[in-house]
């Protein structure tokens, strides 16, 4: 989601929101849902980000017999690099997307 669908979401008084809504139950279960599955997104998220994602090596060493393909594997794991994408042009219309629907 973009800063600007997250400022959004984050800026949303949810109990004004919900008793202005008391009426109208299936709205507010979907709103409720909705804002549940945000925070669910949102806290795996931080949860990925914070993931440790070094491989032991040495570990597996130690449990596999055949320890030329964990050097292979080390050694492919080293070399490999990650490459920057440009994302403008789809974050572009994500966000002009977003604008439109919040509008």
């Amino acid at each position: 989601m973009s800063t600007t669908g997250r400022k959004f979401l984050t800026s949303i008084n949810w109990p004004v929101v919900s008793s202005v809504l008391s009426k109208h139950t299936e709205i507010t279960k979907s709103l409720g849902v909705f804002r549940k599955g945000y925070e669910e997104a949102e806290r795996q998220l931080v949860q990925l980000k914070d993931a440790d994602r070094a491989i032991d090596f040495a570990h597996y060493r130690r449990v596999l017999k055949n320890t030329e393909i964990v050097d292979k594997l080390e050694k492919m794991a080293k070399a490999q690099k990650a490459t920057k994408v440009d994302l403008a042009s789809q974050l572009a219309t994500i966000s002009a997307f977003e604008a439109k629907a919040v509008a």
